[in-house]
């Protein structure tokens, strides 16, 4: 009998001796499924491989590929061992009880069956069935010199479900010698199977009251079909094929919810498709043992997206700083912007979660977002606690329960305070807090212990450039190699730079443009500051882009970076301003500027891309103008006594912030501003917001009082939040520049609206809040019809 060769592009991660990782996800595994091949013919070094390959046109490894799209939150392993038939000085001379002490050392090594939390699924071809069974026995009866008895309990507990094809639990009707034709070079093997076959009865026996006392779920298929397979006549140089030869007989091999298969023995574990029988019994199994047993598709709801490379990058740093959390309660991770702590934080959070009753990762925010963050973002056992604004849950629910909690980007004593409250509230010594700061003081004062996270060496730099900029099957062309590796060194080991200069540069074969880059990159070198070397760096590929791209980022970063607005309102505004938003969004997103976002969720992107968009929006670097007023960038020279005079001046103001410093000869004219969010401390009136020529954006949460001098409002307008007293919309707007206007949100006694919302032609969000309405107007066209 022969088996299909392995094809030789295919890797696995091997993790002992006998193995191999087929597929790890990019989170903490909630699943593990473990494959054991079945004899061999000839010996081979990846049975662990060709046992499992598909029979269709395209032939690939199907546990590598078909499961992991099925179970993404599982983890698959595939074992290794000398299950030869034919004899050599190193090879067929194993039994099974050896095989399975040094399988079981080797799967509890790979911390298969150690946490209570992942079930354990096994996965048997043949005599990998038997060795399945032979593994479990000598674990219940604790037969080993170099296992403890908990890890072997702790094993058999976590098993929740056997899958068999082809076993014979009653023996095989014949093996490998029909019509009295011998095996040349016999492995002692094949007699030790056949004694195991003829006292099969008692090894299942056993077995069947093991897997009663753990009720383990039992399932499996058999062949239908003789197999062809070639035996060499003993004494003789020739092959001898011989077909038409049952292996395993429906009666040894029905157990469990078993099913017989118009396949021969070989194929029955090699599917044709993914619509095959023999492959998706296992697949319904698999999926049986999740809705009884795990359920991971909710529970993956818990989890933090990080990517795959992150996983394999900062792996070294787990077992550091889980050391650390045995000792400490609290583990601050410091280190500068863009260097991976909030990636890092993800994944420690990814691995530990399944230890803690409650859980919470809660991203960065000021005092009273952090406290609506751990309402919202707390689970228990993997369900959600409760929403924004429930009061059914009660954090007083955490007293005295493990709790794992993260707080990502502190930076002041409120979000200590925060912290320290959480922490007295629960009062439990088996919780941990994770926290994450540029900030060492205020981790000292978080009564933290300090981790520096460093920036990744050369190695590592290049293993996650390399993802981004040439993704596998991608090669570089030869002429780039040298600023492949220039580029990689400037960008100093910071992830966060590597990324974003990587997605780049992806795809581009110009030698010019990467020769642009690698300047641009040298010049942001000579910069005296990191925080200001590092938005140099940032800032290239910003400057790459199309003007309206240019203003969707800086729009997205200074004036949609606060939870008003989702992504789908931003959207709708730029339909009107730029045009394609859909596709410009989308470049921003693939050059790693912008986050992947559901378009009903706000706006995210890293912290310091959004640092670079700020201080661009108020002209840094580009000798330009304040386009965006904020509390923290508006002129604080600007006074509204002397209104009359500053306009026939034409005054010019300057942000006291250091990209708009009066020095700096970045000053702004008052109707050169583009975006305005206007806060109660904000010394404007209406008179100086209708003066704003080039206004799009006005948020105001401040009350404004109308001035009939003053005007109203700019015919750019295309956002407008209002809080004050008005009678009429078009007390605001002439009525002529309505159709301009996308979102309308207002907080006024209006006692009407315009007698057809259809003059408002590109209005798409409308909302109302504290109105007088006797009636409402008709809607019968126009967007907000819909």
């Amino acid at each position: 009998m022969s088996l299909p060769p392995a094809c030789s592009a295919t890797a696995a991660t091997r993790l002992s001796d006998s193995v191999y990782e087929l597929h790890k996800p990019g989170v903490e595994s909630l699943l593990d499924v473990v494959l054991f091949h079945g004899l061999q013919s000839s010996h081979t070094s990846v049975a662990h491989l060709s046992t499992w390959t598909s029979r269709g046109c395209q032939k690939e490894v199907w546990p590598m590929t078909w499961l992991p799209e099925e179970f993404p939150g599982a983890r698959i392993l595939s074992v290794n061992y000398d299950a030869c038939i034919t004899t050599s000085a190193e090879h067929g001379r194993l039994d099974l009880y050896c095989t399975a002490e040094n399988l079981m050392i080797n799967l509890i090594s790979a911390k298969v069956g150690q946490d209570p939390l992942r079930p354990v699924i096994l996965v048997g071809h043949s005599y990998g069935g038997l060795v399945i069974k032979q593994m479990c026995l000598q674990a219940h009866l604790s037969e080993s010199l170099h296992l403890s008895k908990e890890q072997m309990a702790g094993f058999l507990n976590c098993v929740k479900g056997i899958f068999f094809y082809g076993t014979p639990h009653h023996g095989m009707s014949s093996f490998f010698s029909p019509n009295g034709t011998h095996l040349k070079d016999a492995s002692p093997l094949v007699d030790y199977v056949k004694l195991l076959c003829a006292q099969s009865a008692r090894l299942h026996q056993d077995f069947d009251a093991l897997r009663l006392s753990y009720k383990w779920s039992i399932a499996g298929v058999g062949e239908s079909k003789p197999t062809r397979f070639t035996i060499t006549e003993a004494g003789s140089q020739d092959d001898l094929a011989v077909s038409c030869e049952m292996i395993v007989e429906e009666a040894s091999a029905r157990y469990g919810d078993f099913s017989m298969e118009r396949e021969d023995h070989v194929t029955l574990c090699q599917p044709e498709s993914r619509t095959s029988n023999t492959y998706t019994r296992l697949t319904a199994f698999i999926q049986s043992i999740d809705d009884n047993k795990v359920n991971w598709r909710r529970s993956l709801d818990i989890l933090q997206s990080v990517p795959k490379m992150a996983m394999s990058l900062r792996s070294h740093l787990f077992e550091e700083v889980r050391n650390i959390l045995r000792t400490f309660q609290t583990v601050g991770l410091c280190g500068m912007g863009g260097i991976g702590k909030t990636t890092f934080a993800k994944l420690l959070f990814n691995e530990l979660c399944a230890e803690f009753e409650y859980t919470c990762f809660v991203l960065k925010g000021d005092y009273m977002a952090i406290k609506r963050g751990v309402y919202s973002s707390m689970y228990h056992h993997g369900k959600q606690v409760a929403g924004i604004g429930n009061e059914k849950w009660k954090l007083t629910a955490l007293r005295q329960k493990t709790l794992l909690l993260v707080l990502d980007d502190i930076d002041n004593d409120s979000h200590v305070e925060v912290l320290h409250y959480i922490s007295s509230l629960n009062d439990c010594a088996n919780s941990r807090y994770i926290v994450t700061s540029r900030d060492k003081d205020i981790l000292n004062r978080s009564d933290a212990y300090v981790f520096d996270v460093k920036l990744l060496n050369h190695k590592s730099s290049k293993e996650l450039f390399m993802s981004y900029a040439f993704p596998y099957p991608t090669e570089p062309n030869p002429s780039l190699t040298g600023c492949v590796d220039k580029i990689i060194t400037k960008c100093n080991g910071l992830p966060l730079t590597l990324e974003v200069m990587g997605k780049y540069l992806r795809r581009r074969e110009s030698e010019s443009i990467w020769r642009q880059c690698l300047d641009a990159l040298d010049e942001a070198d000579n910069v005296n500051g990191l925080d200001e070397q590092l938005w140099k760096k940032l800032r290239v590929s910003y400057d790459r882009l199309s003007s309206q791209e240019k203003e969707i980022f800086l729009d997205a970063a200074s004036f949609f970076n606060d939870f008003t607005w989702n992504l789908r309102e931003a959207k709708s505004c730029w339909r009107v301003l730029y045009g394609r938003e859909h596709l410009r969004w989308q470049t921003l997103v693939d050059i790693s500027l912008v986050y992947d976002e559901d378009e009903a969720e706000h706006i995210q992107m890293h912290e310091q891309l959004r640092s670079v968009g700020i201080r661009l929006a108020c002209g840094w670097g580009t000798g330009g103008r304040c386009r965006t007023w904020t509390e923290k960038n508006v002129p604080s020279m600007f006074n509204s006594s002397n209104y009359d005079d500053r306009i026939a001046k034409r005054q010019l103001y300057s942000s006291d912030t250091s990209p708009c410093s009066p020095s700096s000869g970045m000053e702004t004219h008052i109707e050169e501003v583009i975006a305005l969010r206007l806060e109660d401390s904000m010394p404007l009136n209406w008179r100086d917001i209708c003066q704003m020529k080039n206004l799009r954006y006005l948020d105001s949460e401040k009350e404004l009082m109308l001035d009939e001098e003053g005007g109203k409002l700019p015919k750019n307008l295309v956002l407008l939040r209002w809080r004050g007293k008005v009678d009429s919309v078009y007390d605001l707007v002439f009525r002529g520049f309505a159709g301009q206007l996308v979102v309308l949100d207002l907080k006024a006694p209006l006692t009407c609206l315009p007698t057809t919302i259809s003059e408002f032609r590109n209005l798409e969000v409308l909302k109302l809040e504290g109105c007088l309405f006797q009636s409402l107007p008709e809607t019968t066209d126009g967007p907000i019809a819909q």
